[in-house]
């Protein structure tokens, strides 16, 4: 599925959700929380496993070029291939910059960077779907990293 279409799906489903959401409770935030930790200390370490764990089963990660991957083992394989090839990040954040909650999801925005060795970095927004499970954990069910805005219109 290309990222434009999970993008505007994701957007619309976010905006209903934004007119009727109650509140997203201490619960989900603790695990929101946990899993935007464990990308940032996922990328410090070198850990793909931790980063892969905050997702379900049968999750969705879309990156920035439009590529998803389909479910935890997949979304693994992505993030060990690309800690090979970038290394461990020096620092590492997530800033969460609002979220929404509808039923048994939470929509959750906001921006994540890292930085590596040689001054390459990484720095993009994300939209993010979190699930609660039957346990009451939440997780990642889609994740989108959105690619970087174009150009104004004049």
């Amino acid at each position: 599925m290309k990222v434009r279409n999970v993008a505007l799906l994701l957007a619309a489903v976010a905006a209903a959700a934004c007119s009727q959401s109650p509140a997203i409770g201490a619960g989900a935030r603790k695990w929101i929380a946990a899993g935007n930790r464990a990308w940032s200390r996922g990328m410090e370490t070198g850990n793909a496993a931790l980063i892969a764990s905050s997702y379900t089963r049968d999750g969705l990660d879309c990156g920035p070029d439009g590529a998803c991957r389909h479910g935890r083992a997949a979304i693994l394989r992505a993030t060990r291939a690309r800690l090979a090839q970038l290394g461990h990040a020096q620092s590492a954040t997530v800033v969460s910059q609002g979220a929404v909650r509808r039923g048994a999801f939470v929509y959750e925005w906001g921006e994540a960077s890292a930085t590596f060795a040689g001054g390459r970095s990484i720095r993009g927004q994300y939209l993010t779907v979190w699930m609660r499970r039957p346990d009451g954990s939440w997780k990642i069910y889609r994740n989108l990293a959105l690619p970087p805005a174009p150009p104004p219109i004049h």
